[in-house]
């Protein structure tokens, strides 16, 4: 019985082990206008790429309703070497909150899979644009 047991927590074992480990990132939205999306006031503190993720550290102001961010992908146009330019911009919705906390080291994490594949990559913040390649 002990042996049935344990070739059956090998074999199950051995299935598991090969999948890929799912992030717990929101997607990315595709192709929309910012128009469309809120763009409340928020400072980035940190940036990065890990593996298939965008994290974001970010500050903003508030602390007494639910702040809602998303990452927004801006399709520009190819530019003059013929590569595909995209641009992220965060979508930062404060819900109307008017309290004075300030909300330090708030980390955002999005999943960007789609958009590795050798094209140029920013991410746009008002007051700077980083290269993500």
């Amino acid at each position: 019985m002990n042996k049935l047991l344990f070739i059956f927590l090998i074999v199950i074992f051995s299935f598991c082990s090969c999948e890929k480990p799912t992030n717990n990132c929101p997607n990315l939205i595709q192709d929309a206008s910012i128009v469309n999306f809120p763009m409340d006031l928020y400072g980035i503190n940190e940036i990065e790429v890990f593996d298939d993720e965008l994290q974001i550290n970010v500050t903003y102001g508030g602390g007494c309703e639910d702040h809602e961010f998303k990452l927004i992908n801006v399709v520009s146009p190819i530019d003059g070497g013929g590569q595909q330019i995209d641009v992220l911009y965060l979508s930062h919705n404060s819900n109307n909150d008017v309290c004075d906390a300030l909300i330090i080291e708030h980390q955002l994490c999005y999943d960007i899979s789609p958009l590795l594949d050798g094209r140029l990559l920013y991410f746009h913040h008002p007051d700077s644009l980083y290269d993500l390649n």
